[in-house]
């Protein structure tokens, strides 16, 4: 009877302990059972009252994760063994094992599905030396920055102020077929934010007449506009005005699109700014304490949902930082510590901490990079923030680009950009080495301070993940992937 009861009893307690584990977040997400865990999300978010703030916000981020992870991993095992075996004739299955087991190949369990994220060949060929020269991909010879940088230097020697005319033009096609005539379509594009080191900002030519610009006080710098869909907002005429014969030499003219129709909806804004460069040369000994009472001092230095600080980037902070006590040079070793161990790899969804994953596994894009950076600074009570928008090259480059601000006293926010200091870490000239920690050339485009809200709210999270650098466009239905193309020019 004694082991009867004793057989009930440890049946009950494993029940419940599944059953525990079964609501627990945590667990089902390990498990891949990302739609239970979704549901579970939900359930919670809308039927208890009791969750705090910090709760609901961390809730609502595994929410994000779970649908973007679902969103940017959607390759099968046979389709990636397929193009990778067109790459690596030799390919076997235990290779593809043993580049999961290292996490060379990523992938999530998803649903009682292995699904591989869409870019994972590429990010494969990056991380994995051996896999690349298999495929007979040469190294990968990163963007040489000294060019630009010592162009930034010299100047500042002869002069106080280096600065350059950057002329944009952002240009967007959207089918509005999905949206009923008489809905609203809702806009935000990029615009250059108005600070010390971008000024003289103006439009030169749009298509567009009613344009709300961004208030002074926004820390992300956005035009908005709403239009009413209607039948006769196009024609082919304007198409050849616009974009197959543009105004400026410098925009290259559209070819034959077969997504362009009579019911595109098209529009331009081409908008000119003088941007300074920063450089100052800092001798760490200058560097006083912060005010710890200051607002943005408390801001900047406490955990977020973002940047949180986890044991595992603790104990790696205490590693890179060691015994040193200033600020400035505590700062720079982190700096020096990512631009020679961080990978660029394209951008991902991942769930739980990006700025854990991104030392742990040694790989990350520019975002990835400056959210290290900036979680590193905060545990060690240094301000750190984010700033990002665009990278514009004299020769008519543009990309897409974030980086970082750290505050040092009395010299204010400096850029730290530790993607285009790895280019440069090995200098032996320290201008060089270290230009990026502090400095930056005239062609950084600050959109976003902070990676603050878009103002006024858009209801719906972007599909394009680009949101303030790329622009955004919603109608009551949710939001719209347009084509985008960008021209620039520096004079």
């Amino acid at each position: 009877m004694r082991k009867l009861i004793l057989t009930h009893t440890l049946i009950t307690v494993f029940l419940v302990s599944c059953i525990n584990k079964t609501e627990n977040l945590n667990w089902l997400i390990q498990n891949g059972e990302f739609s239970k865990a979704s549901n579970f999300i939900e359930h919670k978010l809308e039927n208890n009252d009791n969750l705090s703030n910090n709760e609901i916000e961390i809730l609502n981020k595994k929410l994000n994760d779970l649908k973007a992870v679902k969103n940017d991993y959607t390759k099968t095992h046979d389709e990636v063994f397929k193009e990778l075996k067109e790459k690596i004739t030799d390919l076997t299955e235990k290779d593809m094992q043993k580049w999961e087991k290292d996490y060379s190949l990523e992938y999530y369990l998803i649903d009682g599905q292995k699904k591989y994220y869409s870019g994972c060949i590429f990010d494969l060929f990056q991380v994995n030396r051996e896999s690349a020269q298999r495929a007979g991909i040469d190294d990968d010879n990163e963007y040489d920055a000294s060019k630009y940088s010592m162009e930034t230097i010299n100047a500042f020697n002869k002069d106080s102020v280096f600065s350059k005319k950057i002329n944009v033009a952002f240009s967007y096609f959207q089918n509005l077929d999905v949206i009923p005539r008489g809905d609203i379509l809702r806009a935000w594009i990029p615009y250059v934010r108005e600070n010390k080191f971008q000024t003289d900002i103006r439009i030169i030519k749009k298509n567009i007449k009613d344009v709300t610009f961004p208030a002074k006080g926004n820390l992300t710098s956005m035009l908005y506009f709403e239009h009413k869909v209607d039948n006769g907002y196009n024609s082919k005429s304007e198409w050849k005005r616009f974009f197959e014969t543009p105004e400026y030499s410098w925009i290259s003219p559209m070819k034959k699109r077969k997504f362009i129709s009579d019911s595109t909806f098209l529009l331009q804004f081409v908008y000119k700014y003088t941007s300074k460069a920063c450089y100052k040369e800092i001798a760490p000994e200058t560097i006083q304490p912060c005010n710890k009472k200051d607002a943005d001092y408390q801001k900047y230095t406490k955990e977020t949902v973002y940047n949180q600080f986890t044991d595992y980037l603790k104990n790696l902070s205490k590693e890179i930082v060691g015994n040193e006590t200033n600020n400035y040079l505590k700062a720079r070793r982190i700096y020096e510590w990512i631009c020679n161990n961080i990978t660029w790899t394209s951008p991902k969804a991942v769930i739980g901490d990006y700025a854990e994953y991104t030392a742990k596994y040694k790989r990350g894009d520019c975002g990835a990079k400056s959210n290290l950076f900036i979680s590193l600074c905060r545990i060690n009570k240094i301000p750190a923030r984010s700033q990002g928008g665009w990278v514009i090259k004299p020769r008519g480059f543009c990309a897409q680009h974030s980086w970082a601000q750290v505050y040092f006293e009395p010299y204010g926010w400096l850029p730290v950009d530790v993607t285009m200091g790895k280019a440069l870490i090995d200098s032996k000239d320290e201008r060089l080495k270290y230009f990026y920690f502090g400095n930056c050339t005239p062609y950084h485009m600050v959109i976003y301070d902070d990676d603050s809200e878009i103002i006024p709210h858009k209801e719906f999270q972007c599909l394009t993940g680009g949101g303030a650098q790329l622009g955004v466009f919603q109608w009551k239905g949710g939001d719209l992937e347009p084509f985008i193309k960008i021209d620039s020019f520096v004079e």
